[in-house]
């Protein structure tokens, strides 16, 4: 047995080679007997560990079919955890393991265990609907979206397959006819914020709050892209940058009516460009009247509350649609609405946003002067039907 204790030291090490790789560490014992026995399960534990390694090396070279569990893994460590929403893929992978197993192949999953994977998925509640419905004695909490069951069913299991297909180059992961196993989704809703609505929210919000919806709705960015740090604005160049979904970097330039609002902010807090004001003191780390950076979580609750307490239904995202629509309509250049998203294509852009070009044709349609022969009079015994 390859335990010993070092000199001065009360406990017993343990130290040996299995597999061409070394294990070594505290056996926590105190006598050589139970050191010898830790260090006896620690072998196991690492037989074990080498047998795991193998059979996924021969998983992913194709000697072996490839399981879920190693496809998973891979895909977590090379994609999941960079993903800004790195939680919610841990949750997603977690839930697919379970759902067919740890040791299930990926050539063995049909169109038809998707499907049933698919409607399991479909007929759960949003999180923490059901816990709020039991305690209050609500009616049934409502289901996740039908775009939710496809990002964490079908999406996640397309990219792992095609991931090992193209990069990892494991054979028999055969090509899905993908669009015929996804849900059919509502579609992107363009909402454009009334300028009167937009003043009655941004007066009914906090201190702070108000800031950063003023700024969401004159920069078009995305919630999270809001939460800037000072870092991120550069006053001597004129742009902002952020960081977009996908971690594409974007750069807007900041208007006039932006560093009016940068202005207001700057001094408030060393670090971030958006806080606000500690009105309690329940949390222990909370000062009256210090500021804080506004969150994401808070300004969506910020948000909601105003929205309900004026009896609208606004997203804070149609704040983004808002910005678009009225500078398409201002300018009539589609190309600069894609620039100031971030979109890669203009036909996303194009399609968004159709609504306001339609808007356009139609207005200069209305403003051409009428010709006498464009309405024809109505002749006797003309049709009423």
């Amino acid at each position: 047995m390859s335990v010993y204790k070092p000199k001065g030291r009360r406990r017993y090490l343990y130290d040996f080679e299995l597999g061409g790789r070394r294990f070594h560490g505290s056996t926590g014992a105190t006598s050589r007997r139970e050191a010898e026995a830790v260090e006896e399960g620690r072998r196991r534990e690492a037989a074990l560990e080498i047998a795991a390694a193998k059979t996924a090396a021969a998983q992913l070279r194709g000697a072996a079919p490839l399981t879920i569990d190693v496809a998973a893994d891979r895909y977590w460590v090379e994609v999941g955890q960079h993903h800004k929403g790195a939680g919610d893929t841990w949750a997603a992978l977690s839930a697919m393991i379970d759902h067919f197993g740890p040791t299930r192949t990926l050539a063995s999953i049909t169109n038809s265990d998707i499907a049933a994977w698919v409607a399991r998925r479909r007929g759960q509640p949003v999180r923490n609907a059901a816990r709020d419905a039991s305690k209050r004695k609500l009616p049934p909490p409502r289901l996740v979206s039908n775009a939710t069951v496809n990002r964490t069913t079908v999406d996640l299991l397309r990219k792992i397959e095609t991931r090992a297909r193209r990069v990892w180059e494991v054979p028999a992961i055969r090509e899905r006819d993908w669009a015929k196993l996804r849900l059919a989704e509502r579609g992107e809703l363009v909402v454009e914020v009334t300028a009167a609505d937009e003043a009655r929210l941004i007066e009914r919000l906090p201190q702070g709050y108000r800031e950063i919806v003023a700024f969401a709705e004159a920069a078009g960015l995305r919630m999270a892209e809001c939460l800037l740090r000072w870092s991120q604005v550069d006053e001597q160049a004129g742009t902002i940058t952020v960081v977009q979904k996908g971690g594409r970097p974007h750069t807007i330039p900041i208007s006039a009516r932006i560093a009016a609002i940068l202005s207001t902010c700057r001094g408030q807090h060393p670090e971030w460009v958006f806080s606000y004001p500690a009105r309690r003191t329940r949390k222990p780390d909370r000062v009256r009247g210090r500021r804080y950076p506004i969150t994401e979580a808070g300004l969506k609750s910020e948000w909601r509350r105003a929205a309900k307490a004026l009896g609208l239904d606004y997203r804070f995202h149609d704040l983004r649609h808002t910005r678009a629509t009225r500078l398409l309509r201002s300018s009539g250049n589609l190309k600069l609405v894609q620039r100031l998203l971030g979109h890669a294509s203009i036909e996303t852009t194009a399609k968004f946003y159709a609504h306001a070009q339609l808007d356009d044709v139609r207005a200069a349609l209305d403003a051409e002067a009428p010709r006498p022969e464009a309405v024809p009079a109505r002749r006797a015994g003309d049709s009423t039907t």
